[in-house]
């Protein structure tokens, strides 16, 4: 009986000596087949996505609409199965929608009623998403950070008076860590506390800005009737303390320094002219298609996923067409569909996402896990694709608890000889969501970006290099996630005569069918020597793992003499009995399973 449990013992271990073998190999057609993906494809699908029928994709909007119809006759004419309502790609959510209808104004004006200077629109002030509508004149109060924060004896409204004028205030707070528990810095806050102190408008000045960018909605929600919301620029903000002795830098340096509020009258007057609309309700789109996984029984899925949404058209006529952010990431997860819509068998099934809303506050991914197609306690990874088409370098984001996948990460990165930027979780996309519940998560990007939320961020600044280098990325690690298959028979065209844009030059549209051959380009004796190698090497060291870092324990005789043949594995790394690996790996503590 002991010579049985012995014998078990290597066997076991044999398999699990094998497994990193077998998955080498699997990997090498896995990398082959990476070769299929086309980053001028995937260029062409942002210079679509970023070109005028869509105006922006500004999400609630007909823009944004016809975008969420062209990414789902992709997915419909690449054969993937559609997870949206009643049998389609799509799938409806609401959200909030602000814009504005009239070309806001904001000039400076004198004693004498006339206007001394006209400060340009998106130059030297822009106006916040959710503001509320207004045509007044008022005068101006530099109110600090607009912070009133009782339990920390700071109140930037103490000493001057805000009713009926308008508050001129600093975006964020001041540089303590006093101020980082609580929402003091958000434009919702700064907005209540206006209110609150009798204020008709507010006007957010940062030092940063040499574009006012769009912001994010996230004050749509409470859109603010009887405030006007403004963001500003420093060289505007020093246009209004000309005449006090400070700057906005002064008087930053001032507060921050001895955390004390500098509040003072600024002696000019404004008119402010804002004229907006909101719906609380407006429809948008998530675009949902799947590969199936053959292991139906354990219903698992890895999830690909990037957010189509931008900020739209603007009332002066600019598109922010959002080429980076995110046409780049949409792109990117359509060509992986395609590629393995054509020839990936998976384990477990493969669902691609589109999402919308993301700019506005992560509507569409709520929406998703709200009423998700697959259970989210079998989604083995959500993988987030947000701007991957320009900047350097590529920076891979995820939750250090997300141990096994961090570990597939960084050894595929290494296979492919692709330098990232490790980084832990921050909630500054989609994944965020997931991460909200419980889904192991990661997020590629690149940064900086100069570009970022303004019109300029075209297509000519995206480079197929990145696209290129995200897109093998990702599927490598799609791949091994979801056990896959590579043995495509053929890939056919995956872009519809309806999902094509108008503007192409010759030179940069692809057409037509793309053969594949019929079997990945692995010789057969490499394979061979492979497999041999592993069970030789199995015969020999066997007996050395059992002392190493995964060894079977056998339980001790009974009192009648008798033993059991059962047999414990064992990660020696973490202790944990009988451990579940993805690709190799210990899901527990992220030791990979090797022989040394």
């Amino acid at each position: 009986m002991r010579d049985a449990t012995t014998y078990l013992a290597i066997f076991l271990v044999g398999i699990l000596l094998l497994s990193p073998v077998i998955h080498s190999i699997a990997d090498l057609d896995y990398i082959s087949f990476l070769g299929y993906l086309d980053p001028n494809r995937t260029w062409n699908t942002v210079y679509d996505l970023a070109g005028n029928r869509f105006e922006g994709r500004r999400a609630g909007t007909q823009g944004a609409e016809l975008a969420s119809e062209y990414v789902a006759s992709y997915f419909n004419s690449i054969g993937l199965q559609p997870a949206g309502m009643n049998g389609t790609y799509r799938t409806r959510f609401t959200l909030p929608l602000w814009q504005l209808v009239e070309m806001p104004s904001l000039s400076l004006v004198e004693s004498s009623r006339n206007v001394s200077r006209v400060f340009e629109y998106r130059r030297d002030f822009f106006v916040m998403p959710g503001s509320g509508s207004g045509d007044y004149s008022a005068e101006v109060v530099f109110g600090g950070y607009g912070i009133t924060a009782e339990s920390l004896g700071y109140d930037d409204y103490s000493g001057i008076s805000a009713h009926g004028k308008i508050v001129l205030a600093i975006v964020g707070t001041p540089a303590s860590d006093r101020f980082s528990q609580g929402d003091y810095g958000q434009t919702y806050e700064k907005a209540e506390n206006a209110l609150r102190h009798g204020a008709v408008g507010l006007i957010l000045a940062s030092s940063a800005l040499h574009y006012v960018e769009e912001q994010s909605c996230g004050y749509c929600w409470t859109i603010s009737n009887g405030l006007t919301v403004l963001g500003g620029s420093v060289e505007m903000a020093d246009a209004l303390m000309k005449d006090t002795g400070f700057t906005l830098t002064s008087l930053d340096r001032s507060i921050s320094q001895a955390v004390r509020p500098h509040s003072i009258a600024l002696g000019k007057e404004l008119h402010v002219s804002v004229h907006a609309s909101f719906t609380p309700n407006a429809t948008a789109y998530n675009v949902l298609g799947f590969i199936p996984g053959s292991d139906a029984a354990s219903a698992k899925v890895v999830i690909v996923g990037a957010h189509y949404d931008h900020w739209g058209k603007d009332v002066n006529g600019d598109i922010f067409r959002g080429a980076e952010d995110n046409g780049s990431g949409v792109a990117v997860m359509m060509e992986i569909a395609r590629v393995f819509s054509a020839g990936v068998k998976p384990r477990s099934s493969i669902l691609f996402a589109a999402w919308s809303g993301e700019e506005e506050g992560h509507y569409g991914s709520h929406a998703y896990v709200d009423h998700p197609y697959f259970s989210l306690a079998r989604t083995i990874a959500y993988l987030n694709l947000d701007m991957v088409g320009a900047g350097n370098p590529l920076i891979f984001q995820s939750s250090e608890a997300h141990i096994a996948l961090r570990a597939v990460t960084t050894d595929s990165a290494e296979q492919l000889g692709i330098t990232i930027r490790i980084q832990g979780y921050e909630a500054i996309s989609d994944h965020a969501v997931f991460e909200g519940q419980g889904v192991p998560n990661l997020l590629f990007y690149y940064w900086p970006y100069a570009e970022y939320h303004t019109p300029s961020d075209t297509a000519d600044h995206i480079s197929r290099a990145n696209l290129l280098e995200t897109e093998r990325l990702t599927a490598l690690i799609a791949l091994k996630l979801s056990d896959a298959t590579v043995t495509p028979a053929y890939a056919t065209t995956v872009v519809s005569s309806s999902a094509v844009s108008e503007s192409r030059s010759k030179s940069e549209t692809v057409q037509g069918k793309q053969s594949v051959p019929s079997a990945m380009p692995l010789p057969i004796f490499l394979t061979a020597i492979l497999l041999g190698t592993g069970v030789i090497v199995t015969l020999i060291v066997s007996v050395l793992v059992l002392r190493k870092r995964v060894h079977v324990e056998a339980p001790e005789a009974s009192r009648t003499g008798s033993s059991s043949v059962e047999a414990r594995l064992v990660c020696k790394a973490c202790g944990c009995v009988n451990p579940e690996f993805v690709r190799s790996y210990c899901v527990r503590c992220g030791a990979k399973l090797d022989a040394d």
